[in-house]
């Protein structure tokens, strides 16, 4: 009973934060935003933030918690915070070599994954749990029924369970996509430069022997070869991101807008945001 009493508090925690996360993230962007690590409306770190602070300050007879001050919730939900959003940070970059979230331009941030003003907002938000929060969500569920509780709680885990099989599927795939299309789009570009890069050569060799001014000659060889690259660079990206936009299915591509970047890849960000405006472009297209 008490496993299932908390798992519906995970769910509604949850739902909690991805109200807030996506209402936030609409208004800063001015556009919809559907925040969150899974396809469903919960983002599961706001639920575990919140239940661990439920359980730490108001279930467990420990002494001096359940009494404990504004600034003793602040300063352990702060710390909490810190550790739990650096942890799921760096274990979601492990797994799927992407990132949901990068305070790297935020004032003292630790390798992106944790800053200053979100913990400091995070341990506000612990008392707002522990003094409102928690007593609200306890008394909507203080007089449920044990079977009640029992029937939410395994149909919770269900659809949960159903949602992180397809988004870590989704997330897989297109990991795998897009390391591929990477390294073919490298393949195909040096072999198709080199080919580009001699007919340039040969074509400039003779202008340059017409003409006295060879500096200049080299400088227009230049700008030829370097606009002739970007556009076949530019040819092999669209043609590959068209062909993984064709193959996806609607979950991956929710799951993929999901994601804000992949960490330490240049040219795999460039992508993603090409893919990104790709699916927004047939989106809007559709709906038109």
């Amino acid at each position: 009973m008490i496993v299932s009493k908390y798992f519906v508090w995970f769910i509604i925690y949850s739902f909690m934060g991805w109200i807030y996360e996506s209402t936030y993230c609409t208004i800063r962007k001015h556009h919809w935003e559907n925040r969150g690590f899974l396809h469903g409306p919960i983002v599961p770190i706001y639920g575990v933030g919140a239940l661990l602070a439920s359980i730490l300050f108001s279930e467990l007879p420990i002494s001096g918690l359940q009494e404990a001050s504004n600034l003793k919730i602040f300063l352990i939900c702060f710390f909490g915070s810190i550790v739990l959003e650096y942890t799921t940070s760096w274990g979601l970059e492990k797994l799927f070599h992407a990132y949901w979230w990068d305070y790297s331009d935020v004032f003292c941030n630790i390798n992106g994954r944790v800053c200053l003003p979100a913990s400091i907002g995070f341990g506000c938000a612990g008392i707002l749990v522990v003094r409102i929060i928690y007593p609200f969500v306890n008394g909507m569920t203080h007089n449920t029924s044990p079977y009640l509780m029992e029937g939410l709680s395994l149909a919770f885990m269900f659809v949960f369970g159903m949602d992180m099989a397809l988004t870590v599927s989704a997330l897989t795939n297109f990991t795998k996509n897009f390391n591929r299309i990477e390294a073919e789009i490298n393949e195909q570009f040096a072999n198709a430069y080199e080919k580009l890069d001699t007919s340039v050569s040969d074509a400039i060799e003779s202008a340059i022997e017409k003409s006295e001014q060879i500096q200049e000659s080299a400088f227009v060889r230049k700008e030829l070869a370097e606009e002739k690259a970007a556009a076949l660079r530019d040819r092999l990206t669209k043609e590959r991101l068209e062909n993984l936009f064709l193959s996806s299915s609607a979950a991956q591509k929710s799951t993929f807008l999901s994601i804000q970047g992949f960490k330490r890849s240049k040219q795999g960000n460039e992508l993603r945001q090409r893919m990104r405006n790709l699916i927004n472009e047939k989106r809007h297209t559709k709906h038109s």
